[in-house]
């Protein structure tokens, strides 16, 4: 992209999972997942449980809405020679990444940001396929944005306010967690692990935390997925005399399902039994610092030739 006279369209389309609106989207977003195998009457059950828990829907949706606005406000400061327009689009649930990205060939510049600071060509790969019918050489990819410097600096400022909180005397064990992935043959995840490996020990330099342990979850209930789970963790944490488990969801760019569930009810109950304290850092939501991160991104492909 180059600056000239002629205002340039631009728009960046914001690809995320996306979250069941309310308890009635939430077996025609799971049978999307399934990729049209829709759960049993029992899983369902199970499912609308859990959103039951936490309020009936997840925040990502508002969360993710408030991220994208915050985001064309700063492109828009960034790049004061360009329209910016900022989209969103879901894997799950309307509005289909599809169904947005056939709209979008009248600008100048398409820059497709995924809501996953460390993609890799895996992980992006389904993110990416509903596009190769819309795309062509006025699109560009942000394959990943774990390296911009305020991704640290968010979390850094509120693991700082969190540790505040904690009493004196306190003998916390931090565990970063992340979205856990399948085993497969063939298949790698080093780039991924290896992103969240550095964002952690960057975080953990900064504030000068101890032993700091990358932890998966949310696996799903076949095969082999990544370990050590944070189930493992947090029991290793009890036997070896911790007060309290800190928890930092840096993998996941907002409060959702993976948060306020599988860590907020389900890691407390775990950490109640036994006997220690539950914490977590709070998730940027709406975090200014964030959203650059997210800025950073999409700017580096703009300016990168090719």
């Amino acid at each position: 992209m180059t600056e000239d006279k002629e205002i340039q369209q631009v728009c960046v389309l914001v690809l995320d999972y996306g979250s069941p609106r309310s308890l009635e989207d939430v077996k025609e977003y799971y049978t999307r997942i399934r990729r049209g195998h829709g759960p049993s009457d029992e899983e369902l059950q199970g499912l609308r449980h859990k959103y039951e828990c936490i309020g009936g829907q997840s925040q990502l949706m508002e969360s993710t809405a408030w991220q994208v606005a915050r985001l064309q406000e700063e492109l828009q400061n960034e790049l004061p020679f360009a329209k910016v327009t900022v989209v969103q689009a879901h894997k799950y649930i309307e509005p289909l990444i599809a169904d947005v990205a056939k709209e979008l060939n009248h600008y100048d510049t398409v820059v497709v940001l995924m809501m996953n600071p460390y993609g890799t060509d895996i992980l992006n790969a389904s993110y990416l396929e509903p596009l190769k019918p819309f795309m062509n050489d006025r699109w560009k990819v942000v394959p990943h944005w774990a390296d911009a410097p305020t991704l640290v600096s968010s979390w850094v400022d509120r693991v700082k306010e969190t540790l505040c909180t904690l009493p004196a005397g306190a003998n916390p064990q931090y565990v970063c967690t992340a979205h856990s992935v399948p085993l497969m043959k063939g298949i790698t995840y080093d780039g991924y692990v290896h992103s969240l490996q550095q964002v952690m020990q960057s975080i953990a330099d900064q504030l000068q935390l101890p032993h700091p342990t990358l932890a998966w979850q949310s696996a799903g209930t076949r095969g082999e997925w990544l370990t050590p789970t944070v189930e493992m963790v947090t029991e290793q944490a009890g036997t070896k005399g911790h007060t309290h488990v800190v928890y930092m969801p840096i993998g996941f760019t907002c409060t959702h399902m993976e948060v306020s569930y599988d860590l907020d009810i389900e890691r407390r109950d775990q950490c109640e039994q036994l006997g220690m304290t539950y914490v977590r850092v709070p998730m940027p939501d709406r975090d200014t610092l964030f959203v650059k991160a997210m800025a950073h991104g999409v700017l580096t492909a703009l300016w990168k030739e090719g």
